[in-house]
């Protein structure tokens, strides 16, 4: 990824919210701001509420929040903030995020996410790239992963409606019986449509049939 020149007219200062429980946190982050002409922090809070609150004053550039909060979870936080701006450009910024939680954060509208512990360079760098409109990642979580995510965002269904029933039941752990049984046909059949399935995605096996689905909102984990 081609590092994005930082703006360095005073007229675009790039206003910072930081929304993180660790009161160190903001202090470290205020720090880093310091040290730079075009950067700096707007505000903090330490809750989902009270960030929903001081977004609406600040109207920030860019916030960066902790996905772990007190009392609300930090995808959720984000789905609410981008309900009522759309526009908001968010980064996730957190010790390590198992990559489900980081695919849904990136799912209702976060552009970046960098680990805690990672150099203030890499926080810098990915204010920078998210404030020119660009998606960023960092760290211990997969690049592809999200890639993936945001490459088939958007994307339609290219399965059939009995396709996609026998995709989530497979996904769900469904046996052919179960499956066959459900849908009121023979198992036989079952084993056609997951070989047409398999054959029609280019998939090698029900586990990679499993991944697509999830990879392409076919199937939510937690269904």
């Amino acid at each position: 990824m081609k590092k994005p020149t930082p703006k360095s007219s005073k007229n675009s200062i790039i206003k910072v919210f930081v929304v993180d429980d660790h009161d160190l946190i903001g202090i470290g982050i205020k720090q880093l701001f310091s040290k730079t002409e075009n950067v700096k922090l707007a505000g903090f809070a330490n809750s989902g509420k009270e960030a929903l609150e001081k977004f609406q004053l600040l109207k920030p550039d860019i916030t960066i929040l902790d996905v772990y909060l007190p009392d609300i979870n930090g995808s959720d936080l984000i789905k609410k903030i981008k309900k009522n701006n759309p526009s908001a450009k968010i980064i996730i910024h957190s010790a390590y995020v198992e990559s489900n939680t980081v695919v849904k954060c990136f799912k209702n509208g976060a552009m970046g996410y960098v680990p805690k512990d990672s150099k203030p360079k890499d926080l810098l760098e990915a204010i920078y790239t998210v404030s020119q409109g660009s998606h960023y990642s960092k760290g211990k979580v997969s690049d592809l992963l999200i890639n993936n995510y945001l490459r088939n965002k958007g994307k339609k269904n290219i399965l059939t409606k009995r396709e996609t029933d026998i995709t989530i039941a497979v996904c769900k752990g469904f046996t052919n019986q179960k499956i066959a049984e459900q849908y009121n046909i023979s198992v036989r059949t079952v084993e056609a449509h997951k070989a047409n399935l398999m054959n029609k995605l280019k998939v090698k096996n029900t586990a990679e049939l499993v991944v697509y689905a999830i990879k392409n909102n076919i199937y939510k984990i937690d269904n």
